[in-house]
């Protein structure tokens, strides 16, 4: 399977310290890859180098089948990013700052600074200066300039930061649309899994700057474990319940009084009326499975076992 982006053991170190090491990364054509993991884990890092701002330590990139080097400006053309926070121009208008862009990249194609301010709804707000855009609307028209010459792969780093719920979907719903209907190649982080969970085709899991594992998406629902989740004012007497009264032994308690049975052997309707027979008040119980996040623990837990045991 040819890779419009492999790393091959992609590492960056500054001073003693390994910002991130060993990173192997497989993106696809047209897929959604979703690299997860907390803030500070090094995804910002493998982008910088991605997009040649940074120099690997060691390890090599490829872009479009092309290793890249320093003078990769021809391949570099083909890409649109957000790295950070989009900066622009404050003095200028959000369509003049699209335009200098358009100059910038020789790329001069009519209507399509009003496509991509159409696109991220910026349409009515495209002759105010930027620095009278909030938050959110500065990340849009960040997303709005990614976009602008129709790159082939879009790198996306932590691009919903500021926008409201009603913002949120509309950039996912964006983001499917490019993938799905015109081809677009897109690695998106973030630190909030729910996001990437509903978009992604495939993730990269990273923490403290080493890849955990790459996964589709569809193998992470297989695997996922259906569990039954029970909130009550006591947790400790439901646990008792759960071991002594009932012989359970695959639960976990997590926050808010809430306890996660993994035992396929009880149904939703027993574990109530064990509990209630017990005097344990019942806030919620519902039948539920694995998250994204929920999956990324997991995956951490491992790794962390395995370095104690190593």
């Amino acid at each position: 399977m040819p890779y419009i982006l492999q790393t091959n053991h992609l590492t960056k170190t500054i001073g003693h310290k390994d910002l991130v090491k060993d990173i192997n990364l497989h993106v696809e054509k047209g897929e959604i890859y979703g690299f997860i993991g907390p803030n500070g884990a090094g995804k910002t890092t493998v982008m910088k180098m991605i997009l040649n701002i940074w120099k690997p330590t060691a390890g090599t990139i490829e872009l479009f089948g092309e290793p890249l080097t320093p003078k990769s400006y021809k391949v570099l053309g083909r890409m649109g990013s957000i790295v950070e926070f989009p900066t622009f121009y404050e003095h200028m208008t959000g369509y003049e700052n699209l335009k200098l862009h358009s100059e910038y990249m020789g790329y001069y194609h009519h209507g399509s600074i009003e496509n991509a301010l159409e696109m991220l709804d910026l349409t009515a707000d495209a002759g105010k200066p930027v620095r009278n855009y909030s938050l959110g609307m500065k990340e849009r028209l960040g997303i709005a300039r990614a976009l602008l010459c129709k790159p082939e792969l879009l790198i996306l780093d932590e691009p919903t930061n500021g926008l409201d719920p009603g913002g949120l979907k509309h950039i996912r719903d964006l983001l499917q649309s490019l993938s799905e209907e015109s081809g677009t190649t897109i690695l998106i982080s973030s630190h909030i899994l729910s996001e990437i969970e509903s978009i992604a085709h495939r993730v990269g899991l990273i923490k403290g700057g080493r890849m955990l594992q790459e996964i589709a998406m569809k193998d992470i629902r297989q695997r996922r474990l259906s569990y039954v989740e029970v909130s009550v004012l006591n947790p400790t007497a439901a646990a008792f319940v759960l071991s002594e009264k009932l012989g359970l032994s695959s639960f976990k308690l997590v926050e808010d009084g809430k306890i996660r049975i993994y035992d396929k052997g009880i149904s939703p309707q027993e574990l109530s009326w064990a509990l209630a027979q017990n005097q344990v008040e019942i806030t919620s119980l519902a039948q539920k499975g694995e998250t994204l996040e929920d999956y990324f623990l997991k995956m951490t837990e491992e790794e962390n076992t395995h370095v104690k045991a190593d």
